[in-house]
């Protein structure tokens, strides 16, 4: 089932992928809030820091309690990732088994350097190899894409 050619069907595929990947996470995910909750959890570890080192019962009280907090607001971040992994897995994985089985027996060959089988097979690499080329490229996008609206 090779559209155009293999190692163009799986670059085109990679970046599908990537793009139904970003929006579901820009969808489901709030990032404001996100940062907000990293940043706080940053200065609370600052805090854990100083307490620990005092090392008086009153400190260790306190690191205690404090360590907790922090506990909770790691399990709320999850939370929110959690909704995401399960909308991208139930999103990408179809298509992952489809593209898996149509590709499976094609050669790999890129500007005629044969993409060779390490432990996967040279159609996961190619994907591999793509997607990490794009989402590279898309977050340098999506980066300027925020300064500019931050002006």
């Amino acid at each position: 089932m090779v559209v155009f050619s293999a190692v163009i069907d799986i670059t085109l595929l990679a970046i599908l992928v990537g793009v139904i990947s970003q929006a579901l996470q820009r969808k489901l995910m709030d990032k404001k809030a996100q940062k907000a909750k990293q940043d706080g959890m940053k200065e609370k570890q600052k805090k854990l820091k100083e307490l620990m080192s005092k090392g008086d019962e009153q400190s260790k009280k306190e690191a205690e309690k404090l360590n907790m907090e922090l506990m909770h607001d790691m399990k709320e971040m999850f939370k929110g990732m959690q909704k995401f992994m399960i909308a991208s897995f139930i999103v990408i994985i179809p298509i992952f088994y489809l593209f898996v089985s149509a590709y499976k027996e094609e050669t790999f060959n890129v500007f005629g350097w044969i993409v060779p089988q390490f432990f996967f097979p040279p159609h996961i690499v190619w994907y591999i190899i793509s997607s990490i080329g794009f989402s590279i490229v898309f977050n340098l996008i999506m980066k300027a894409v925020e300064k500019s609206e931050m002006k």
